[in-house]
């Protein structure tokens, strides 16, 4: 069942960001995204959360109305039907410091209205690096949610050898695992922060539809149904002797867990087996690396080297120039959130961020062979979320 985020949660939250605000001159922020709403205020609506740099945050509601006013909510209440209101509603909360806003995903004409005529005058400045970078170490219960989220798919993939049969589509497999995964308490949605980044809740591909690249940032794409969503399963039937992956996330109370597993109907070419093989030892190494204080970019350049000593870099994370540029990405409320195993991300790994390792490989003529697990860095190492074994499942 849904968990209530409780306010010994949330209020620590508020304590973080306001501190933050106070260190870089912040007089107020509102807060509009809806993952971002959500892990200030443990409820999503159509408005904003005002939080002054100092005091206690008001939550101003657009709708729904009604039922945000019978909700228990940890913060002052207000309740507006158009933007020219909020100044009158803030007198007392606008601080003598620039207004914070998430200038990374707030609509352009969002942005002018508040800028131009809301709150004219007042200079304006990006928070959103201030509420990524905290969001990226998350809370003992943050990471309850993505261990029920990743326990769900543990429990759904052990299905998946049972369901597999030549002739079966990419769709009827991906629709079958939907189900069960829906049935177990994932809630549909998979949130992502960057723009124009959209996804269902993952790529089932087999064989050559492995290949196929997506227009959004991510290393797999897939046929999909047609040029308005062409990413994911498609009717392509499953075939012997062809990786078949599994990629697919589900989220739990808002948050979330990801994992690909490799399947085939017979056995894998040598090729997939030698990219199989190497897959481990990109996790072996991982596993040594990743902890508390190591660089981002060190643990990229010191995968990318294994690969590149394979023969195999040019058909890793995806092919040619449309390569992706990371090996992991941090999971929470969003799929593709901080910290990212790139060459060059800022700040070192802590205990309590989560991400999700993926190295996969594209190869001609054969198709993706890839795995990906979600893990939580603690003091030790990685402790990995998602538990299915790594083995290549024959049916």
């Amino acid at each position: 069942m849904p968990s209530t985020v409780p306010l010994a949660e949330i209020s620590p939250r508020i304590t973080f960001l306001q501190r933050l605000m106070a260190d870089h001159g912040l007089g107020l922020a509102l807060i509009r995204q809806l993952a971002d709403l959500y892990y200030y205020t443990g409820t999503v609506a159509d408005g904003f959360l005002a939080v002054p740099a100092d005091g206690k945050p008001t939550l101003l509601v657009r709708r729904p109305q009604e039922r945000l006013a019978a909700a228990e909510i940890p913060w002052d209440l207000a309740f507006y039907s158009d933007l020219g209101e909020l100044p009158d509603l803030l007198a007392d909360l606008a601080g003598s410091g620039p207004l914070g806003l998430e200038l990374d995903i707030l609509p352009a004409t969002l942005y002018l209205r508040l800028h131009n005529k809301i709150f004219p005058g007042l200079a304006i400045k990006d928070i959103s690096p201030l509420i990524r970078q905290q969001r990226m170490v998350k809370s003992a219960f943050e990471i309850e949610q993505i261990r029920r989220a990743a326990a769900i798919l543990d429990e759904t993939y052990a299905e998946v050898p049972a369901l597999l049969r030549p002739g079966l589509t990419e769709l009827e497999l991906s629709a079958a695992l939907e189900y069960r995964l829906r049935l177990r308490g994932h809630q549909g949605l998979v949130r992502l922060r960057n723009f124009s980044l959209e996804m269902f809740f993952g790529h089932v591909l087999s064989g050559h539809a492995g290949l196929e690249l997506a227009y959004t940032d991510t290393p797999s794409g897939g046929l999909g149904f047609s040029p308005a969503f062409p990413q994911g399963p498609s009717l392509k039937p499953l075939a012997p002797h062809e990786p078949i992956t599994v990629d697919i996330a589900s989220c739990v109370n808002g948050y979330v867990a990801d994992m690909t597993r490799l399947y085939v109907l017979g056995d894998l070419p040598a090729a997939a087996w030698r990219a199989y093989e190497l897959i481990q030892d990109l996790f072996q190494y991982f596993e040594a690396e990743a902890r508390p204080g190591a660089r981002p970019g060190d643990l990229y350049q010191g995968l990318q080297a294994l690969v590149d000593q394979a023969g195999l870099g040019d058909f890793f994370m995806g092919r040619g120039l449309e390569r992706v540029s990371f090996i992991g990405h941090g999971v929470g409320l969003e799929l593709d959130e901080f910290p990212f195993i790139t060459a060059r991300f800022p700040f070192p790994l802590s205990a309590g961020m989560v991400l999700a390792f993926e190295p996969k490989f594209f190869l001609p003529d054969i198709g993706l062979v890839g795995l990906e697990d979600t893990g939580v860095i603690t003091p030790e190492g990685v402790e990995w979320l998602t538990r299915t074994p790594r083995e290549v499942v024959k049916a």
